[in-house]
């Protein structure tokens, strides 16, 4: 299986098939709507709306000249040349990114190995937000096919970098979640870590998950609770989700002089919804357990995670838990087409 080519990509906008082109200028062709799509430095860029943070073309010059200066580097110093080009972001976090990305290997492969524990490699899995590729490396470690697919083309760069100095290869895709360029029912599973609070339409993006799933596939997607109890995990702010989505970032500039202009953490209320409304069935969402990583950023709460474990799983209890966990687990299933 890990030797069977990658799902085809069809146009983003309107579904259709694509004409490759190769030669100096490298892109893709709708052959219906004459949309045209870049690639740069091996990486299809099918982006129908640039990074909230920054515009195409700037990104992928970003990308381009860490690709440029990094090609001998390690994943490590891959990751330090790309925020030494961020100046904006304050030292200590980029120090803190840093080490977050470069340990997050093992999370990914905690986290994977939770939701599909014994299930021999079958089909292609879609990574949703790959980032720099944690999770992707951890499913070709298990022999599982993997696409990742990113908003981000400087962190497709970086993403690569991991997967070479690792010695493997997966497809790496520049695209928006909520317009994915596969057809209907490409992947066994579709899975995402840490990503849905960054899209500007979650509902789009669980409606475009369900679509490439293929009948009986699985959707899995670890997210952040908009009501948790805890510190925002981006910002480190309390009572963020409290307020109303217009105040957020004011408020979070009032409380730390961040910015939050681009995350919108979801309720369980709003992910059963839209897994609902997407066609999912077997909808199952909850307070996502506690990964090693997480017991160990938990500090001196690292001693009420079993506590938090066992009300999770109580069936009396899980439900409210749920309500403001930290983090969100959702599983759901695409239904089997009916016989027509």
């Amino acid at each position: 299986m890990i030797g069977d080519a990658p799902p085809p990509f069809v146009c983003p906008a309107c579904h259709s098939s694509l004409q490759h082109h190769i030669g100096g200028d490298e892109h893709y062709r709708c052959s219906r709507c004459n949309r045209t799509y870049p690639v740069v430095i091996g990486i299809p860029d099918f982006r129908l709306r640039p990074d909230p943070w920054i515009g195409f073309e700037a990104d992928r010059e970003k990308g381009l000249a860490l690709e440029a200066d990094t090609a001998d580097a390690d994943f490590e110093t891959t990751v330090r040349a790309y925020w030494a080009r961020t100046p904006g972001t304050p030292a200590d976090h980029a120090e803190r990114f840093t080490q977050f990305v470069v340990g997050a290997e093992p999370r990914a492969a905690e986290w994977l190995a939770g939701v599909a524990p014994s299930e021999p490699p079958a089909g292609w899995w879609l990574d949703v937000g790959c980032g720099t590729a944690d999770l992707v490396l951890a499913g070709l470690r298990r022999g599982q096919p993997m696409v990742g697919v990113d908003i981000a083309f400087r962190w497709l760069v970086v993403a690569r970098r991991r997967l070479q100095r690792a010695g493997v290869e997966a497809p790496l895709v520049c695209c928006n979640g909520e317009h994915l360029p596969f057809d209907h029912g490409s992947f066994r599973r579709v899975v995402s870590l840490g990503t849905l609070e960054h899209c500007l339409d979650a509902k789009a993006v669980v409606d475009e998950s369900a679509r490439v799933l293929e009948p009986e596939g699985r959707l899995h997607v670890r997210t952040v609770n908009r009501f948790s109890l805890l510190p925002e995990p981006h910002v480190g702010v309390w009572g963020v989700g409290f307020v109303p989505r217009r105040w957020a970032d004011a408020y979070v500039r009032w409380r730390s002089g961040q910015r939050y202009e681009h995350h919108r953490p979801l309720s369980t209320r709003e992910l059963r919804r839209f897994a609902r409304s997407s066609g999912l069935r077997q909808v199952r969402l909850g307070a996502a357990s506690l990964l090693a990583a997480d017991r160990a950023r938990l500090g001196p709460l690292a001693a009420a995670a079993s506590l938090y474990e066992m009300a999770r799983r109580a069936p009396a209890i899980g439900r409210f838990v749920s309500w403001t966990a930290p983090l969100l687990q959702l599983d759901a299933v695409r239904p089997a087409e009916r016989a027509s």
